[in-house]
């Protein structure tokens, strides 16, 4: 006798196809809870890895195809209209541009008593970001400079010089980040 696939079968012993009786149910609630999970950590890495520091939106920033990433430090934003300090403004451009001094004394008297707050307030938990010939970098005597692309270079070079007078030892620039063809 030969043997065959089990079923229900008619009388030729074919096996018929039966009605099945199956409904699949979805589980919308279990679905919704994993994506509002999902868009909140979306949103959090996003937040978080996106930018570092404030762009002014004064201030069309220039390009650079070599960048590095910048950490948070304190700004100085030079815009056509003005000097600001972390978002305060400090003097206007055209004060900048026509004084005959190098050294800009409004900027270096908030950017000195800046930095003793914050050497006060971190006295217990001084980190050494970098060390440099010899020198120890620490996150108070960073500074990030944005100055419009359209800044004529001499106003700059005053910024600058503030800055080293005031104490900071590293300068940085913020650009925005353009992909280099090869």
């Amino acid at each position: 006798m030969p043997i065959h696939v089990p079923g229900v079968r008619n009388r030729r012993n074919k096996v018929t196809a039966t009605k099945r009786n199956v409904v699949a149910v979805l589980q919308l609630t279990a679905m919704v809870d994993m994506f509002t999970v999902l868009v909140v950590f979306l949103l959090q890495n996003y937040a978080s890895t996106n930018q570092i520091l404030p762009i002014s939106d004064r201030v069309s920033l220039p390009k650079a195809t070599s960048t590095a990433q910048l950490a948070p430090s304190l700004v100085v934003t030079l815009s056509k209209e003005s000097l600001s300090f972390n978002g305060k403004d400090i003097v206007s451009f055209d004060e900048v541009r026509r004084n005959p001094e190098w050294v800009i004394e409004p900027l270096k008297e908030e950017v000195i008593e800046s930095v003793t707050r914050l050497k006060s307030e971190k006295k217990k938990d001084l980190v050494v970001t970098r060390k440099e010939g010899g020198v120890k970098i620490f996150p108070y005597e960073k500074m990030t400079l944005q100055a419009d692309e359209n800044i004529d270079m001499l106003s700059i070079k005053k910024i600058m010089y503030t800055l080293t007078e005031a104490g900071i030892k590293e300068i940085n620039f913020a650009v925005i980040q353009i992909k280099k063809y090869t």
